[in-house]
């Protein structure tokens, strides 16, 4: 895809041209992250239990993926930023104090390689199993882990 971005954010441009992350801020918005739509609904709700403001919007795509698997991003009044993401700091803090949370996300990071097949550990329970490639789900919790080509391109990489 040859798509234009802007020269200010390197979001990309949308079909008429304009910048939605820049255009966000001139109404008063500050961005806080650009994720998949299920990590910013998220912390979408998270930040309105605590009594922020937060808004999404659906970022043009980049690259083809990104026409099935959207990029959001994640806004709140701008003089309100700093204090929410100090929140979500403290939120992912406290996350990963938490020694099984940690040992989850170093699942996460490590990743299951689905070609190489074997016995693997299911990054979200730690179950170990024998994967089958033409039927990738843990049998313990259930989570498909699927083809990286159906991931969303911020949880593909």
């Amino acid at each position: 895809m040859d798509v234009q971005a802007c020269k200010t954010c390197n979001t990309p441009l949308d079909g008429g041209g304009a910048c939605v992350t820049c255009d966000a801020a001139a109404e008063g918005l500050a961005l806080l992250l650009r994720s998949g739509y299920a990590s910013v609904k998220e912390m979408m709700e998270l930040l309105e239990e605590e009594g922020f403001a937060p808004e999404v919007e659906q970022v043009p795509p980049r690259r083809p993926e990104e026409q099935a698997h959207p990029l959001w991003n994640l806004y709140v009044p701008a003089p309100d930023a700093e204090r929410a993401l100090g929140f979500l700091r403290r939120d992912w803090a406290d996350l990963l104090q938490d020694p099984g949370a940690a040992a989850a996300a170093e699942r996460g990071i490590k990743g299951v390689d689905l070609d190489e097949g074997g016995e693997v550990d299911c990054p979200a329970c730690g179950h170990r199993f024998v994967i089958d490639p033409g039927h990738p789900e843990c049998p313990d919790c259930g989570l498909s882990l699927g083809a990286p080509a159906e991931a969303a391109p911020d949880e593909a990489e």
